[in-house]
Parts: C-alpha cells; sequence; structure tokens
C-alpha cells in the first residue's frame, strides 16, 4: 500500500494531468473521477512543456465546459508552485468575480494535506492567504486579476490568459481594442523577464478579431480543439505518443454527442456555434439573418387558430422624420411554428406611442406583451405600472425584457431558431417589404424590426410557460388547462 501510494505521489508531482486528477476530485467531492480523455492529455502535455521553459508563448483554444479554468488558472498555477515555490505567478481574467472563484479553487488545493504533503516545501506564508492573492513562504506567489484592473508594482514569471472578454461583448469593436491594449500596455509588462517568462492564454473563440487571433498573429505556438474535428491532425499527448484525431472525430463524445451538439448548435446559432464550439469564427456571409431560414405561407392562420400570440416592442423616443421607429410585431404560435401577423412601424411621439400600443393589445388580444427596457420602454411600463396599481389586476401591464448585449450578439444568438425555420412569413402584406429589407440589410441605419425580433425569439426561447396556455378565444380569458398532447413540437 505504501508502495503504491509513493508511486501515485511521484506520478502527481511528475505528471500534470495525475495533479488534476487529484485537483478535480478535491474540488469536486462525490463526483465521479475524472476522466483522463485523450484532450486533457493533450493540454496537460503543453502546459507541462511551458512549465520546463520549451514554450514560452502558448495558447489553447477550446470549447465551453471542457475544464479549462481548472486545468489552467488551477491546477497548472498550484503545479507550479509545488515545484518552484519562489514562482511569480499572474492569472487574469474578465471579471473580479472569476478571478475570485479561481484563486479560491487555486487556495483550496495548495491548503489541502495532500498537496502538503506532494511539495513539502511549498507553504503559504502567515498573511499570505489573501482574496486575490497567495504568498508562499519562499516569496512566490499566485495574484488574481482581472480586466482593466491595476497591476503595478507586481511582475510575474507565468502569465495565465484565462477568457478576458465575455461573449455578449465580443461584437464590439472598442471592447475587443480595450482587450488588446490591456493586454500589450498592462498585462505583458509585468513578465520580469520578457525572454524567460512564460504567457499562456486558455480561452474559447468569440470573434474572427479576438484576442486569441491577435495571440496567432504573434506567433504564439497554439493546441486548437474544435468539437468536431475539422481536418486529420496529429496532437502530441506526452511521452512521445500522439492521438490521430480524424476529420469527424468529437472532442469528448461520452460528455457531448453529435446529438447534443447538434442541439447546442440550433440553440446558439451557427455563427456563435462556429466561434465558441468549432474555434472557427467566421465572418458572416453577407447578412446575419437570411430570408431563405423563413417559412412562406399564402395565408395567416386567424388570430383564433393561433394558441399563444406575443406582441414584442422596440420604442423609439420621437416622432422626428429622422428618428428611429418604433415597432410591434405581433407572433402567433399555430401547429408548432411561429407566424409573424402584424407589423406596425411608425415614427412616434410618446402620447401617440403609448395609445398604439393599447391599439394593438385590443386589436390582437395577445396573451404576452414585450416591451424593451430602454428608453421610452421605460416610461411606457411606468405608466401602465400606475394605472394597474389605481385600477387593479385586470388593467394592462407588459412585461420588459432587458437587452444583454449588443443588437449583433442578441440576433447571432437567436439564428439558431431562425435557420430551423421556426418563423413563418406571409407571401404578401402591406409590411413585408420593409420587414424583409431591414433583416437583410441587418445591422443597418434602421434595425428597429430585426431588435424587435431577436427580443420575442429570446423571449419566446427563454419563457416556456406559453406553451401550455390556453385561453379563450373571443375574451382572451386565461383557462387553467394543460394539455401538452394538443401541442405540435415540429
Amino acid at each position: 500500500m505504501t508502495f503504491e501510494r509513493n508511486l501515485l505521489a511521484a506520478a502527481r508531482r511528475t505528471h500534470l494531468l495525475a495533479f488534476l486528477m487529484k485537483v478535480f476530485e478535491t474540488l469536486h467531492p462525490g463526483e465521479p473521477p475524472l476522466d483522463a480523455v485523450w484532450y486533457l492529455q493533450a493540454m496537460c502535455n503543453g502546459l507541462e512543456a511551458v512549465g520546463r521553459g520549451e514554450k514560452t508563448r502558448y495558447m489553447i483554444a477550446v470549447p465551453p465546459r471542457h475544464l479549462k479554468s481548472i486545468t489552467t488558472a488551477v491546477a497548472f498555477t498550484a503545479w507550479m508552485l509545488g515545484h518552484k515555490p519562489a514562482m511569480k505567478i499572474m492569472v487574469a481574467t474578465y471579471s473580479q468575480d472569476l478571478a475570485r472563484k479561481h484563486a479560491d479553487g487555486c487556495r483550496t488545493v495548495m491548503d489541502s494535506e495532500w498537496y502538503r504533503r506532494l511539495f513539502p516545501a511549498t507553504r503559504i506564508k502567515d498573511g499570505g492567504n489573501r482574496q486575490l492573492e497567495t504568498i508562499t513562504t519562499a516569496g512566490g506567489s499566485r495574484k488574481a486579476v482581472s480586466l482593466g484592473g491595476s497591476v503595478t508594482g507586481h511582475g510575474a514569471d507565468l502569465i495565465i490568459v484565462d477568457d478576458l472578454m465575455m461573449a455578449d461583448e465580443a461584437f464590439s469593436a472598442t471592447a475587443r481594442e480595450n482587450v488588446r491594449r490591456w493586454f500589450d500596455n498592462t498585462l505583458v509588462s509585468r513578465l520580469n523577464s520578457k525572454r524567460l517568462g512564460a504567457i499562456v492564454s486558455i480561452q474559447q473563440r468569440l470573434h474572427e478579431d479576438d484576442l486569441p487571433a491577435y495571440l496567432i498573429e504573434k506567433g504564439y505556438e497554439t493546441l486548437i480543439l474544435p468539437a468536431t474535428a475539422e481536418r486529420d491532425e496529429r496532437i502530441p499527448i506526452g511521452a512521445g505518443l500522439v492521438h490521430h484525431r480524424r476529420v469527424g472525430d468529437l472532442l469528448n463524445p461520452g460528455r457531448e454527442d453529435a446529438s447534443d451538439l447538434a442541439r447546442i448548435r440550433r440553440e446558439m446559432g451557427p455563427q456563435a456555434y462556429a466561434a465558441q464550439y468549432q474555434q472557427n469564427p467566421v465572418v458572416p456571409e453577407g447578412n446575419i439573418v437570411r430570408i431563405e431560414w423563413f417559412g412562406r405561407v399564402d395565408a395567416l392562420p386567424a388570430r383564433e387558430e393561433c394558441q399563444t400570440v406575443i406582441q414584442s416592442w422596440d420604442t423609439a423616443l420621437s416622432d422626428s422624420p429622422t428618428s428611429d421607429y418604433s415597432v410591434c410585431l405581433t407572433m402567433g404560435w399555430h401547429q408548432g411554428r411561429w407566424y409573424l401577423l402584424d407589423v406596425l412601424r411608425d415614427r412616434l411621439g410618446y402620447p401617440d406611442l403609448r395609445r398604439a400600443v393599447l391599439r394593438q393589445n385590443r386589436l390582437w388580444r395577445p396573451d404576452h406583451v414585450v416591451i424593451e427596457q430602454a428608453g421610452s420602454g421605460i416610461s411606457l411600463w411606468q405608466d401602465f405600472h400606475s394605472e394597474r396599481r389605481a385600477n387593479g389586476r385586470s388593467a394592462f401591464l407588459p412585461r420588459m425584457m432587458q437587452p444583454w448585449a449588443c443588437k449583433e450578439a442578441r440576433m447571432m444568438g437567436q439564428t439558431g431558431q431562425l435557420e430551423a425555420g421556426v418563423c413563418v412569413l406571409p407571401n404578401e402584406a402591406p409590411w413585408l417589404d420593409a420587414f424583409v429589407n431591414e433583416l437583410r440589410a441587418f445591422p443597418g441605419r434602421h434595425d428597429d424590426q430585426a431588435d424587435a425580433l431577436s427580443q420575442f425569439l429570446e423571449f419566446a426561447m427563454t419563457s416556456r410557460a406559453w406553451l401550455h396556455e390556453e385561453r379563450d378565444p373571443v375574451t382572451g380569458r386565461l383557462l387553467r388547462i394543460n394539455r401538452p398532447d394538443r401541442i405540435n413540437r415540429k
């Protein structure tokens, strides 16, 4: 037993993968043991080369939820401090909350009994157990920093970059430039030795002009791990061994098989999936939204034929000839698809806008009315909320939707639904040409209809209660019936 224990300790001390498996067990007690799949072997093999000084600029691109942070920001940093307790390590991420989470994980590992036995020379200094920094008795440290934060006075022998950008910021040229500027002007300048110091970046791709693209241009060595292989590769996994990956091979089929990935692609949309899962962001071919994704019919269903009707409002602030439009899309759920029943698009001052919201509500008797939580939308909600407080719960009150990202990112997030053909347009309607032309040009000068569409799709996907609602077709009164057998889930 002692021999086996010593052998296991030697393996953890020598091989990052064996160490990672123990780290996972420590941070996730009660869960099944970590499976030493080949891509983890490949990641650990590359990181070990960094530890030996064979790689000084190294980038790994891997899909979300594939242990990149635990492997690099937690296990690798603790392992390196175990071998070199005087090393100074800096770990950078996009938010202080995430930086704190990874710092806590590393501290938990270094405080564990098994780690102290494994690396007896590495001890946390009295008073060196800080929220964002762990200092060893040998003068080494692990310093956690977040994007935009100051690192003045701190040097590093090893810098880990673990996701410097959130996915919903990737379409902002300003945000991308801020990341590059902070990386170049603040982070890289912290290396104690520009020649011997190492930088490791482990991220998912988000945009064709993101930080990983910038690092590739700078000549970083790379390990690119798409969810589905797009070419044949021989990937080193350590000890002189290679993994032969063929076109079509999945990264981890035991965790995400082909059907799982197909579902994720539908939910994310093809372009976001290509970036984050395939590590191959592409410039959209022509348009973000393609009109051929929409079904077409000669006759729209009547209001009474629709199980649910939802109105989505994107409101503007003025009736000026140069202002944006206020838009209301009326969508009806019928036989497993959403039909665009009506589009109101006009430049309206606030009093006329308020009357238009009430008029559209009376005309279509929608089950849900969604208004963007911005500008005049907030004023509308406050007005209707005051009336509801005065007149009781029967008074009209729309739902507010908070924009979570730029308009391009919000639409990209819904292209999977559109590509699946969930939305249907009429072949003829007085508003059809303006609607189609705006989608073709998106993003363009006027995007009000496109914004209302992405808002509707987000609400329809995330608020699924409408699937089990039925209403009286005449009065609009909610019927307390739950009959999912009547729902066509095409």
